[in-house]
């Protein structure tokens, strides 16, 4: 097998839209989560959220696309054109059927359903957009990108609640593995701040209640975590195989060395794995993959919820898999701009591609205590910390006990 190689980064979530504006701002330990803009949230016990505040489709794409699509859709359109150009790539110069797609994705876009429904039942069906059944759609992203860049190899979307995207970078691996494509565009996209759409959320009782503050409200790891705070967003890689990259000399951010997959097959549903055992197995896999050892790895992305029970087993799994030797450095950036649901994992991934690059670890804000048993554990706080990094390990989950781990670093010889 050829190594798998990022060559290609496009994102816009609430801490920036690119991805060096974006490491620049996480560095900053600021927080960019604020009360909901997009709709009236004060009925709500949750109303603080991560939003894009200067995101205009039409600098993107048509007027015509625009009234097609939902914010979701718009939103991954946008990130896979900026992979792409940053990427040195034009889609028509290469075979499309040796071009391939994979989506992540959890709500599909529910403000445009939602918007064209109170059409329906105020003003009358001849009221309803005739876009409404494929507009709201979670495989909407997916058909506009294949349309748009003229991609006719598999596509596919993954509906996996928060690990929506690390299964969407995992069959993006295999894909390129099986030589089934020359260039993957993986990515995940959510626009998750609708009426109803962020009723749903919050009926699943992981949405931190609101605080006087709201940049103070998202606090994984923290004494007084208190559950998730969502944001908006999407981020798109380009994958390759090395040697592919290499022919056309195009920039390498870096290697995707190993991955795992594990379910707690726990139940009751929806909970995890109260021993973190099967994650610690899903990161030792990762890392078996990536042919090193558990202290060859200087970084673990967290993947920082914020629900207390959620942490805690990331906790447990962290100190079974490094039980031994030199610890990583532990981090967990989504904290300051809200978890991005199914653009979660491959925005984790972006990050810690940057860190290993400018050799900066973002700290983890609203960490001033760690909750109780966390106290000795290597959090970076309050500022960015300096080192070097060989290799990073990315932890991705999601409800119903899914557990994806991720080891990336840079290239090897």
């Amino acid at each position: 097998m050829d190594n798998i190689v990022v060559t290609g980064i496009g994102t816009l979530n609430p801490a920036g839209i690119g991805a060096d504006n974006t490491f620049d701002n996480v560095l900053k330990d600021d927080s960019y989560i604020d009360f909901i803009t997009r709709f009236d949230s004060s009925k709500y016990k949750s109303n603080v959220a991560g939003e894009i505040k200067d995101f205009v489709p039409t600098d993107y794409i048509s007027k015509r696309l625009v009234k097609k699509t939902d914010r979701f859709t718009q939103l991954a359109l946008a990130a896979v054109q900026m992979a792409l150009d940053d990427a040195q790539i034009n889609t028509g110069d290469f075979d499309p059927n040796r071009l391939s797609l994979m989506v992540g994705n959890v709500l599909g876009g529910w403000e445009f359903a939602e918007r064209e429904l109170r059409n329906l039942w105020v003003k009358g069906e001849e009221y309803v957009s005739p876009y409404q059944a494929t507009a709201w759609f979670p495989t909407s992203a997916q058909g506009y990108i294949s349309i748009a860049q003229n991609i006719k190899g598999k596509a596919r979307t993954f509906v996996a609640d928060r690990a929506s995207s690390a299964y969407a970078l995992q069959d993006a691996i295999s894909t390129l593995n099986r030589n089934e494509a020359d260039i993957v565009l993986v990515g995940g996209t959510e626009a998750p701040l609708s009426p109803y759409g962020w009723l749903c959320c919050e009926s699943s009782g992981y949405l931190s209640p609101n605080k006087n503050e709201p940049s103070e409200t998202y606090k994984p790891f923290s004494e007084e975590h208190s559950g998730m705070v969502l944001g908006e967003g999407s981020t798109f890689l380009v994958l390759e195989r090395l040697s592919h990259a290499q022919d056309r000399n195009a920039k390498i951010y870096g290697e995707i060395k190993g991955w795992g997959v594990t379910n707690d097959a726990y139940y009751p549903y929806y909970t995890h794995r109260p021993d973190g055992q099967k994650l610690a197995r899903s990161m030792q896999q990762s890392i078996d993959r990536a042919s090193i050892s558990p202290e060859e790895v200087n970084l673990l992305f967290l993947h920082g919820t914020g629900i207390p029970s959620e942490d805690a087993t990331e906790v447990y799994a962290y100190r079974e898999v490094f039980k031994d030797g030199d610890k990583p450095i532990l981090t967990c950036p989504k904290a300051s701009f809200g978890h991005l649901l199914g653009a979660a994992a491959v925005t984790d991934i972006m990050l810690s591609l940057l860190s290993i690059e400018r050799r900066l670890i973002p700290p983890i804000i609203n960490l001033e205590t760690p909750a109780y048993g966390f106290d000795d554990l290597n959090f970076v706080t309050k500022q960015p910390y300096k080192q070097d990094i060989s290799n990073a390990l990315i932890i991705s989950r999601g409800m119903g006990g899914n557990n994806l781990s991720f080891v990336v670093g840079g290239v090897s010889s």
